[in-house]
This record gives C-alpha cells, sequence and structure tokens, in this order.
C-alpha cells in the first residue's frame, strides 16, 4: 500500500472513531429512527427509608423472608423487559465508581445488598439479566441556591412558615394513608399501585402547592418546582449521554415522584419508545 494511501486509510479510521465517540457521549438517539431505544421508568418508593424526603412513611422490611421471595418474583417479570442497561437513582458522577465498585463485589459474592431499592431490584435484575455494569443518573444542587429553599424562606415569614407546616402535616396524613394500603401488599402489587398513571399524576401535582410561597418579586416556590422539573430533565440528559445504540433496552428504577415527568420527557423528546412499568409487573410470572 502506498504511502498517501495508507495516510489516508488512517485519517478515515480516525474521523470515523472520533465521530462514533461523540456520539457515544451525546447519546445514539434520533427521533426520526425507524428503530429506537425502549425505555421504561419504574417508580419505586424508598425501601431503605433513608429518611431525606419530606414525608417518611413506615415500610415493610424488605429483608424479611416473605419479602425476599416477592421480590425475586418481580424480577422475574422485569427480566421479560430484557434490558441492556440498569439506571438507579444515586449521584452521577459523584456516586458512579463506588455504585460500581458495590456492584462488582455483588457479581463476585463479596457484597451484601443493602435494603434500597438501588440494591434490592437495581443489582439483582442487572446481575440476572447478565449485565455487567450500572448507571448512576441523578443530579441535585438544590442546598446551594438560597432562590429556590423555599423551606429557609418560609422559616423567615411566619405567615408562609404556617402555610409549609400545615402543608406538610397533611400531607404526611395523605402519604401515610397510602402506604398503610400498600403495607399489605406484595412488592409487585405495590408497584402496580404506585405506577398507575393517576398516581404518578396526582405524586406531581403535590409539588404545585410551593408555587404559592414568595412575595411581590419573590418567587422562591416556583423557583423551586422549576428546579424540579429541571432536575428531571437532567435525570433524563444523563439517560440519554449513556444511551449507545438503538437496540437499547433501558430500564429506570427511581422513586415514584420522578415518573410523571421522567416518562413525560422521554416522550416528548421523542428519542424512546416508552413503555409502562405496568405491562411487565402485570405479565404472569
Amino acid at each position: 500500500m502506498k504511502l498517501l494511501e495508507k495516510i489516508s486509510l488512517f485519517v478515515f479510521c480516525f474521523l470515523f472513531l472520533s465521530t462514533f465517540a461523540v456520539k457515544a457521549q451525546i447519546g445514539i438517539v434520533d427521533r426520526d429512527a425507524k428503530i429506537k431505544p425502549a425505555l421504561v421508568v419504574l417508580g419505586t418508593y424508598h425501601m431503605g427509608t433513608p429518611g431525606n424526603n419530606v414525608v417518611n412513611p413506615k415500610v415493610a422490611d424488605i429483608t424479611a423472608p416473605e419479602r425476599q421471595k416477592q421480590i425475586a418474583e418481580l424480577i422475574e417479570r422485569l427480566r421479560k423487559f430484557k434490558p441492556t442497561k440498569i439506571v438507579l437513582e444515586c449521584d452521577h458522577p459523584e456516586a458512579d465508581a463506588k455504585t460500581q465498585e458495590f456492584y462488582d463485589k455483588y457479581l463476585s459474592g463479596q457484597y451484601q445488598l443493602s435494603k434500597n431499592e438501588t440494591n434490592q431490584i437495581g443489582f439483582r435484575l442487572a446481575k440476572k439479566s447478565g449485565l455487567k455494569k450500572i448507571y448512576c443518573v441523578d443530579w441535585s444542587d438544590f442546598w446551594d441556591d438560597p432562590a429556590i429553599n423555599y423551606m429557609k424562606y418560609a422559616s423567615r415569614d411566619a405567615e408562609f412558615d404556617g402555610f409549609l407546616k400545615e402543608h406538610n402535616r397533611k400531607l404526611k396524613e395523605e402519604i401515610d394513608a397510602e402506604y398503610a394500603k400498600l403495607l399489605p401488599l406484595s412488592i409487585t402489587d405495590q408497584l402496580i399501585f404506585v405506577n398507575q398513571p393517576a398516581q404518578t399524576e396526582r405524586d406531581n401535582q403535590r409539588y404545585f402547592a410551593l408555587i404559592r410561597i414568595g412575595r411581590g418579586k419573590e418567587y422562591i416556590g416556583a423557583n423551586y418546582v422549576s428546579w424540579w422539573y429541571r432536575r428531571n430533565m437532567t435525570i433524563l440528559t444523563n439517560i440519554i449521554r449513556l444511551t449507545d445504540s438503538q437496540n437499547d433496552r433501558i430500564l429506570v428504577v427511581y422513586g415514584v415522584g420522578h415518573a410523571k415527568l421522567l416518562n413525560q420527557f422521554a416522550k416528548e423528546s421523542g428519542f424512546y419508545t416508552v413503555e409502562s412499568p405496568l405491562k411487565y409487573l402485570k405479565s404472569k410470572k
């Protein structure tokens, strides 16, 4: 092969690989594609009760033998989606390496699963699906910006402080009543309940009460709700970035409060074939 031909071939290969790398970084997605990646958002309650929500209802001990049996049954239903990637609610990129380290140890039998749904559903489903990697996609900078910290703002205003306390009291009553209904159900039936469109819609509507916080040109509550939408848009962006094939089948395991917006944004993007988790939750074992 002549020198000029060698140089031309090298340049072609470099440009091809560079183009692929860029596409992989920004996501292999196309709203006009005939074949699109599949996406399922599985909304869950926080099985490990981390205590970082406004309301933290009582949940059953997920490590109890009967619950572990139910988790195994749930995993078999979700396997029918045939995921190629499992996406979890853990900070990106801060928690990526540590979460992957835990998953690697789990694969080698050196790690005991935590009660958290990232482990109980995400790790177990990934292993059953033969996947070597899991993905963190969460994003949050809420406490760094006083313009959206509605709790601190309300604490300095007697009227809003009273309003927020009453709002949280009623919210706790409402959510506690919902979880009292959930407790006797199997894990699968619990997730069927929380992923019903009417329920995810209601979960999202709860945020809008907060837009009432603020005076004059101060829109602290509205800023916060806008941030909540931004958070979910950023999560979707992280999912898009890890989509590297039109044949990807991505299962997202996330707090159910995110389900409405993640599904909405994914559908509106036109980048994915968005499927309901109910299709798999209600499938026969």
